[in-house]
């Protein structure tokens, strides 16, 4: 599992000259993501991933992992008698990859389609048999279903042997992830430049100053330490931080409606402009 956001970008972090005098920036913007990551759940930054797709029942020989997945109500009997996956592992969790086409369950046409690990932010590049497939021959639906709509299809099978990129293969590149809302960015920055004056002794630093109390009475001494209550939360005492961070961290009341034998809608996530 990985320890700190693939990317988090800091918006104004220009206007902070404490950060550039505090001897490491990088480690401050670092340790600054990493706070707002670790207390917004894990669920902001985008990664960059390659998956290589290959059904179970093209696997030569042995493999590190046997199994069989029944999707009757996603896939069609036409794919085969089962529904055949094969594990990937992305941002530090396992996924299993579903390589099938797509029928008359969900449009009017039959589509090659393929669900990745999301949620897919964009797509990088698709390469089969060393050939770059063009941007304009597939979408993204649902940010995880890679759809071919050309008219083409995907390689059912590939040599796992080969390095990627090789004649026999095929491999997707593609950004992982929710990017960082602007919100975000922002709290980064400030909380960034506010550790920077902390490390750097300014007396205008917003971090509120948890020490250790002590208190003596008649020759006998009591500490008080800080407990760092709420810190676990994001409760920095900073405003703009601690506000954002509990605006995407609340549980928010949704509702919906389900109505029997109908189907979650196809909405396209991602296609090159």
């Amino acid at each position: 599992m990985s320890s700190a956001p693939c990317d988090w970008p800091l918006s104004n972090i220009a206007d902070c000259p404490e950060l550039a005098g505090s001897g490491d920036p990088v480690a401050v913007k670092t340790a600054a993501v990493t706070y707002l990551w670790n207390w917004t759940n894990k669920v902001f930054g985008l990664c960059p991933v390659t998956v290589r797709p290959c059904r179970e029942d093209c696997a030569q020989g042995p493999t590190t992992y046997e199994g069989w997945a029944g999707r009757p109500d996603r896939f069609l009997p036409s794919v085969g008698d089962a529904w055949p996956f094969a594990p990937a592992l992305v941002g530090g969790r396992w996924f299993n990859i579903t390589c099938t086409s797509c029928g008359e369950l969900c449009s009017c046409n039959r589509v090659s389609a393929i669900d990745l690990p999301g949620p897919i932010d964009s797509v990088v590049e698709v390469v089969v048999d060393g050939e770059v497939v063009p941007a304009s021959a597939y979408r993204v639906d649902n940010r995880r279903s890679l759809i071919r709509n050309d008219g083409g299809s995907w390689p059912r099978c590939q040599d796992l042997s080969k390095p990627a990129g090789a004649e026999g293969t095929w491999s997707v590149e593609y950004r992982w992830g929710v990017p960082v809302p602007a919100g975000g960015q922002i709290a980064a920055a400030v909380l960034a430049c506010e550790m920077a004056k902390a490390l750097g002794g300014d007396k205008s630093c917003g971090l509120p100053e948890r020490i250790t109390q002590s208190v003596s009475r008649e020759g006998v001494t009591v500490a008080i330490f800080d407990a760092f209550d709420g810190l676990e939360a994001g409760k920095t005492g900073l405003w703009l931080v601690d506000s954002w961070v509990a605006s995407v961290t609340r549980p928010h009341a949704r509702s919906s409606v389900h109505l029997p034998r109908s189907r979650r809608p196809s909405v396209t996530t991602y296609e090159s402009s």
